[in-house]
């Protein structure tokens, strides 16, 4: 396993990127530069290497072989406190690639606690789905436990990304009690094909068991939509924009912004969206197996402002040209979804 130093070369950030994406103090890093350079192998805090693991994107196997080259334990659940934090102190800086989709949800938790600390400010979604947030731990668990078979995911990658997902949830409720707005967008083919995924389990205990946590999904989606109507918005697209991104709007302080003004991060994923995998077009999930090597780069995040500017342009037309205003308020966007649930997601007892 390559020390601290070899990896950190790996990536091609500098020292200074380093620190200011993974919060780790520049002195720390200059000394395990120092230290390594010379051929000896620095004594470091578990805490302290899981937060490099986390700025490097590294995934779960090369935690446990970096844990390990430092006299640790492997990657258990009692880590989770660690990856959390780790991910709260994490900052977009550059352009940093993305390698698979627990990487993805480390990511987010930086840029939603950005959100639940700033005032004034708008996150902005493009999914093919109800956002994962709004998922209870029991829907995360049963989806990676289908991919189970196939992918022989972890169980502690399982409970990682379940916490992942609850703690983006407490991020979000915080950032919405502060006053500040999340507009989702959403395909609206894209939307009923999720709903309608309980339809490809040969199985019927599958099947019950995912129809549950589909409708349990989307009443919680209403909920928020109830509970925070001018803050909490769904928007349903009539074009399929293929593709997923995250846009997070911070204003200078005091000032208050609509989507038009002063993008500080994107999160771009450059995955197939729902309709598209329906096309046939491409349909593997195994995310989780992907590793930093060619090919397997799945999306990135930048502050770099002429991808700022592009994505926010591209975002502008979508919102201006393709947005089905039929469901501008939230208590028609909340009859819409509920007679979409009837219709493609029968109760657990029908």
């Amino acid at each position: 396993m390559p020390n601290v130093l070899q990896l950190m070369q790996k990536t091609g950030l500098n020292r200074n990127q380093i620190s200011k994406i993974s919060g780790i103090s520049n002195t720390l890093l200059a000394k395990i530069e120092r230290v390594e350079r010379s051929g000896q192998r620095i004594q470091l805090r578990r805490k302290t290497l899981i937060h490099i693991a986390v700025s490097l994107n590294m995934k779960l196997a090369e935690i446990d072989a970096l844990l390990a080259a430092y006299g640790h334990d492997e990657v258990s659940t009692s880590d989770t406190l660690h990856f959390l934090a780790a991910s709260e102190s994490q900052t977009i800086t550059g352009f940093l690639p993305l390698f698979s989709s627990l990487a993805l949800e480390w990511f987010l938790i930086g840029m939603e606690k950005q959100l639940a600390c700033a005032d004034n400010a708008l996150l902005v979604y493009t999914l093919d789905q109800p956002s994962h947030t709004l998922e209870s731990p029991e829907h995360t668990h049963f989806l990676n436990e289908l991919r189970a078979p196939r992918s022989k995911t972890s169980s502690v990658y399982m409970d990682m990304m379940a916490s992942a997902c609850a703690h983006r949830r407490k991020l979000v409720n915080e950032a919405l009690r502060r006053g500040n707005r999340i507009s989702t967008y959403i395909c609206s083919g894209c939307l009923e094909r999720y709903l309608r995924r309980w339809e490809r389990h040969a199985r019927a205990e599958h099947a019950q068991r995912h129809r549950f946590f589909l409708r349990e999904h989307v009443q919680t989606l209403i909920a928020y939509l109830e509970a925070y109507p001018e803050q909490y918005r769904l928007h349903l697209l009539r074009k399929c924009p293929q593709l997923r991104y995250d846009l997070l709007y911070l204003p200078a302080a005091g000032e208050r912004i609509d989507a038009g003004q002063k993008l500080s991060k994107l999160l771009f994923l450059g995955r197939e969206s729902e309709c598209v995998k329906s096309a046939g077009i491409a349909s593997d999930e195994r995310d989780q197996v992907f590793d930093q090597g060619f090919g397997d780069h799945i999306g990135f995040a930048t502050d770099v402002q002429s991808m700022l500017d592009f994505f926010h342009m591209q975002h502008a037309g979508l919102d201006a040209g393709f947005v089905d205003r039929r469901f501008d308020t939230a208590r028609a966007m909340i009859a819409h979804l509920r007679e979409l649930l009837s219709r493609t997601v029968p109760a657990t007892g029908d």
